[in-house]
């Protein structure tokens, strides 16, 4: 390897480093820009309730639309305004009350509508489902049952364990590096001062000196 190709290593190190860390930023925050800027939204069906229809693990992308625009039939994405539940379900009926729209939701396999229903005005945004993708939820699913809260938290003792581990492997090796640093700084010094000795030896012995007389002479 030549030493321009060992200079650029470090170099690439780098820029793949910060490219993932970019990725990882850009898929943590892709939902909440794409929701805040363009209204799309991503709801995971977690339940049976919208079989056959959807089936958990299923996601839900959706749109934010005008209450006023909302038909019979139309799957919406909605939080309950009494208990904060978030789910979605298809609507069941619309009605208007005090000049509020009055929405009825039901879930396509449930026996009855949500007892709850969800008021807004006429001009408040509501997401509305545009299309479904299949299977993307499934890891959502797995974490939300007992088994998979119970692996989630397992997976999260292990890494801080691990991430412990290795911060305390990382600061040994560094006293470590810092130890043998200073260590071949005293052999390099005794070396230096043991070749000085052997100079000052040299300098002094009477063949030396003799030799100097001679030169003189």
């Amino acid at each position: 390897m030549s030493i321009t190709e060992l200079a650029k290593l470090p170099t690439r190190k780098w820029v793949l480093k910060a490219l993932f860390w970019f990725l990882l930023m850009g898929a943590v925050l892709a939902p909440s820009l794409l929701h805040s800027q363009l209204g799309i939204g991503f709801s995971p069906i977690l339940t049976g309730s919208m079989r056959p229809a959807a089936q958990p693990g299923d996601v839900y992308i959706t749109a934010e639309v005008k209450a006023s625009t909302l038909r019979i039939g139309e799957v919406i994405a909605i939080h309950n305004q009494v208990t904060g539940v978030f789910y979605s379900h298809r609507i069941y009926n619309i009605g208007v009350e005090n000049g509020l729209i009055r929405i009825t939701t039901k879930g396509d396999a449930n026996s009855l509508p949500e007892r709850d229903p969800y008021i807004v005005g006429a001009s408040a945004l509501v997401s509305k489902e545009v299309f479904k993708v299949k299977w993307v939820g499934r890891p959502m699913v797995y974490l939300t049952s007992p088994q998979g809260r119970n692996t989630g938290l397992r997976l999260l003792v292990i890494g801080n364990v691990m991430a412990l581990l290795f911060f305390l492997f990382r600061k040994e090796q560094k006293k470590l590096s810092n130890g043998e640093k200073i260590y071949r700084d005293l052999y390099s010094e005794m070396l230096a001062n043991q070749n000085n000795e052997l100079l000052q030896q040299q300098v002094n012995s009477p063949s030396t000196k003799k030799k100097e007389r001679q030169q003189y002479e």
